[in-house]
């Protein structure tokens, strides 16, 4: 069966045409992320702060994805006049991520972007920001109530499981027992992929003989799959749903000798998963398009800022590539950077 080069859900995005609208009206150029230079951590530009000042505080610091959210939050902030600084925490954790939101309730700038790191745990703090004046929009993981918040940016993560379950299925032949090694419990958008993959591959005649966390720690993944393998040895595939996973799931397989007999579908084109792809450690990766939801969180921040009205919700397909579509143009919206340009 031909495949094309690159599949993005047909449901398209959930308000994001207008919210796309306006970044064109606004005039953002949005230039491409390459892996030269960092997000800088604030313009300076006095002039730039008197139009207003943006900040984004990510998950955690150094991953890929939120490097790649920052490029474009970064460029649409700056193209309309914004200052921009950059925040994130040492690891995924409230613990982390909280004093940092009470700074940005202390320095009340005009928008914040955040990715909140627990749904319940974050609303506390988030709500300071929002009680000192700042219009927040969420971007990528949500809280479990976000009714004060003006609107919140994220991929359609259950569909992406649903897309990751089907790539595995056809990547195994229809049938066999699978495990799904996802990230940290409570984390609303690894447990929607989860979900989506789990709902899907049970509909599709797959068995999930598992369903582990591995969280940051590439050795406990592989550990969990060398648990996986003893148990199961006619394991015929993994879905993962971080690049974290991946790692820890290459190395287990590779040492047990079982690279590219298990099928594995990772989440997620970081470099990391990308060079596993072209090496054909993984045959799959369903990715979210980064940059485009930092892009459209800065639209929303703006229409805030600008008392117009917002999207409650947006919702951002994923996309679904395999190693012969790396070279692709459509390919490079779900392609994710360690440093922007």
């Amino acid at each position: 069966m031909h495949h094309s080069p690159i599949t993005i859900r047909s449901r398209r995005l959930r308000g994001a045409s207008a919210a796309i609208a306006g970044i064109a009206a606004l005039g953002v150029a949005l230039a491409g992320c390459s892996s030269t230079a960092g997000p800088d951590p604030d313009t300076g530009d006095p002039a730039a702060e008197e139009r207003g000042s943006l900040t984004f505080v990510a998950g955690v610091k150094g991953d890929p994805f939120y490097i790649t959210m920052s490029c474009g939050a970064q460029a649409a902030a700056e193209e309309a006049g914004l200052s921009f600084d950059f925040q994130a925490p040492n690891s995924f954790s409230p613990t982390d991520q909280i004093p940092i939101v009470d700074g940005v309730a202390a320095a009340a700038p005009s928008a914040l972007l955040i990715a909140p790191t627990d749904g319940a745990a974050m609303f506390a703090p988030i709500q300071r920001v929002v009680d000192a004046g700042t219009n927040v929009v969420l971007v990528d993981t949500a809280l479990d109530d976000s009714s004060t918040v003006r609107s919140s940016v994220r991929t359609d993560d259950y569909a992406g499981g649903v897309e990751a379950a089907k790539l595995l299925a056809e990547l195994i032949g229809g049938s066999g027992e699978v495990l799904l090694l996802n990230f940290q419990a409570g984390v609303s958008t690894t447990e929607a992929r989860g979900k989506g993959f789990v709902d899907t591959a049970e509909q599709l005649g797959l068995t999930v003989v598992g369903q582990e966390y591995g969280g940051t720690d590439i050795e406990k993944g592989a550990q969990i799959v060398d648990a996986t393998l003893q148990r199961h040895p006619n394991l015929a595939g993994v879905f993962t749903t971080t690049d974290y996973g991946a790692q820890g799931t290459v190395a287990s397989l590779r040492n047990a000798g079982e690279l590219g007999s298990v099928k594995v579908v990772g989440f997620d084109a970081s470099p990391v998963m990308v060079e596993q792809l072209r090496a054909g450690d993984i045959q799959g990766i369903v990715s979210q398009q980064a940059r485009t939801i930092g892009e459209l969180g800065v639209a929303q921040a703006l229409a805030a800022m600008n008392g117009e009205a917002t999207e409650s919700v947006i919702e951002v397909p994923t996309v679904t590539i395999r190693a012969e579509d790396l070279e692709s143009e459509s390919a490079k919206a779900g392609l994710q950077v360690e440093r922007c340009n």
